[in-house]
């Protein structure tokens, strides 16, 4: 296995923890709402053996603790941004899951850093909720493996626990008020969607209608997969993520 190294740099008021491994070129891997690099540990190995894999843990997550408030996902996206220069980190592969896919749509819409993106159950599409939506959404929530891996459960909740509640609701307040419709044209580089077919967070018709809207995109969908198709199906994402990466 190769060696892991743990930074903690300063970007503006905010100080990013970040996890390095690997030699090649870069991929930098960015987690969901309450996650840390923990969530990427079935992905490191399998990239770490011909990329260099950088991690940071999103302001408010992680070891990144948030200095009083908490960014909203544009101000997050241009301080991840930032760290990537700091860093220099260019020609990157940016792989975003969940809340981290919506960051990485803004810094790939607005910064035009990477020169591939992967997009994992990316969040950013705005919601109806009306009364049937929301019982739907209740309906596909409940049963337990729709949230996945129970051997992922654990790193989900322990992540949870140590960003705190309000940080929690804070990052969905800002996920759910930012709409990343009008960014999808802007996106030019090769893009891959993947999208497990269980998903009861960002619903599978999200990720089809980000498909639709990227030019030239990829769209794969991982079955028996729920939120975290890099956890829920390791070995499948990683293949089609590399086949991506390699390509």
């Amino acid at each position: 296995m190769e060696p892991r190294e743990m930074r903690q740099t300063r970007i503006g008021e905010f100080r990013i923890q970040s996890e390095h491994t690997g030699s090649g070129p870069p991929v930098v891997l960015l987690h969901g709402l309450s996650g840390s690099c923990r969530w990427w540990r079935f992905t490191t190995a399998a990239l770490s053996r011909r990329y260099s894999v950088h991690i940071p843990e999103l302001v408010g997550f992680g070891g990144s603790r948030r200095p009083g408030r908490q960014p909203d996902v544009p101000e997050m996206a241009d301080v991840t941004a930032q760290w990537l220069r700091e860093m220099d980190l260019t020609e990157i592969a940016l792989v975003g899951h969940s809340m981290g896919g919506q960051i990485a749509l803004h810094i790939a819409a607005e910064h035009q850093m990477p020169k591939r993106l992967v997009l994992v159950s990316a969040s950013g599409l705005p919601r109806d909720w009306t009364l049937r939506d929301a019982g739907r959404f209740v309906a596909r929530a409940l049963p337990l493996r729709n949230w996945g891996s129970p051997t992922f459960v654990p790193t989900i909740a322990a992540d949870a626990l140590r960003a705190g509640p309000r940080a929690l609701l804070l990052a969905a307040r800002h996920l759910l008020s930012d709409d990343v419709t009008e960014l999808l044209p802007r996106i030019r580089c090769p893009t891959l969607l993947i999208w497990g077919e269980l998903d009861p967070l960002v619903p599978i018709e999200h990720g089809r209608a980000m498909f639709e809207r990227i030019e030239g995109a990829r769209f794969v969908v991982m079955r028996d997969a729920a939120h975290n198709p890099m956890a829920d199906r390791p070995a499948d994402f990683n293949r089609v993520l590399l086949e991506f990466l390699d390509a």
